[in-house]
Formats: C-alpha cells, sequence, structure tokens
C-alpha cells in the first residue's frame, strides 16, 4: 500500500529523526508503545526507558543484536540515505483490517549521490498480531553489496534482535519480508 501522497510527510534535514503518534498499541519484544521515532537512515526506533532516542540520528547501522544505541529498532533498511536531496518520507495510520501504521521512505537517494541512487521501502507494524512487514520498491544502495546496511529488528537494550541478509532485498527478488514475535526474538514467518 502505497502511502506517498496520502500519508503525514516529515520535513527532515540529513540525519534527523522525529517523534510520531501511531494511533494505536503497538507491542514490541513485549513491551506496549503509542509512538515511534522515524529517523531519515532507513529505520524507525521505540526509543529508550525514558521515552528519549539516544543517537536516532546515527546514520550507520551495525548488524543485530547490538547494544550500542540506538536500539529498540526496526529497520527495513538503514543505511546513510538523504532526504535532503530529494524523495520524501511518510506515515499513516491505516484502519482496514487489519490495522497497521506504515512508515514510507519514498524515492530517498544514498548519501553523496547528488540525488541518484533512490530508494523506495516500507516498514508496516500490524498491531492486532504484533508483527512486522518490510517492503520494497525500487532499492539503487551501492553500499548494500558492501554489508553497510542493516536490516532487522532489536530489543530495547540491543541484546536480542534478528538480523536479515540483505542480498536477496537489493537484487529485487525479495520484495516483503514478515516478522512476528515468538515470545522471546522475531522471526521471519514469510518472504516474498
Amino acid at each position: 500500500q502505497d502511502i506517498s501522497t496520502d500519508g503525514n510527510v516529515l520535513e527532515f534535514v540529513l540525519d534527523d529523526f522525529d517523534e510520531v503518534p501511531m494511533n494505536n498499541t503497538f507491542t514490541f519484544f513485549g513491551i506496549d508503545y503509542t509512538n515511534v521515532f522515524v529517523s531519515t537512515a532507513g529505520y524507525v526506533s521505540f526509543g529508550d526507558e525514558d521515552g528519549d532516542c539516544p543517537n536516532c540520528d546515527d546514520f550507520r547501522g551495525e548488524p543485530f543484536p547490538d547494544p550500542v544505541t540506538p536500539n529498540n529498532v526496526i529497520a527495513p533498511l538503514w543505511n546513510d540515505i538523504n532526504p535532503e536531496d530529494g524523495g520524501n518520507i511518510t506515515y499513516k495510520y491505516v484502519m482496514n483490517m487489519p490495522d497497521k501504521f506504515i512508515t514510507q521512505w519514498t524515492d530517498v537517494p544514498e548519501f553523496g549521490t547528488g540525488g541518484s541512487n533512490t530508494n523506495t521501502f516500507q516498514a508496516a507494524l500490524y498491531f492486532d498480531s504484533g508483527c512486522i512487514e518490510f517492503r520494497y520498491g525500487s532499492l539503487t544502495l551501492e553500499e548494500l553489496n558492501g554489508g553497510n546496511a542493516t536490516v532487522g529488528v532489536e530489543n530495547i537494550d540491543g541484546t536480542v534482535g534478528l538480523d536479515i541478509p540483505t542480498a536477496s532485498i537489493l537484487d529485487g527478488s525479495t520484495t516483503c519480508v514478515r516478522l512476528c514475535y515468538d515470545g522471546n526474538n522475531y522471526a521471519v514467518v514469510d518472504e516474498q
């Protein structure tokens, strides 16, 4: 579901983030959240125990799990991308059974490419099941091949997480990854 034209547009500068309401409660690693921090770098975070998001402007992801902040992360494609050079980042609460919260990065270019190497992808958080979908459109990240992008999830203290290999995402053979929580960690339950 494309929300690039009817979602709420976030106005960002390079290496930026903003806290937004989800209009519902999402349970992530057994903890309930109603707001989420959206980062320009291709991820969302629920922040720390104090409701802050230390280092949410970090543009380079490390493999999950990693205790270095930011933690409590959902990363469809954490990399150094730059909305100042083009594209947009939108979010939307979608009520159409099942209800979900979608964040979309649309045609956002990789940093240092002057607006080329644009990338379109989403994170969809399903309120009823607690499952997450990473959805991919066109991706042209050069650095993804070098292993510099992070895809996956990580808990609040960075001790439990799921790191997803990126090769099939970049080559376009994977356009959707669905993750669900098993009471201890998230696992890939479907990949298309």
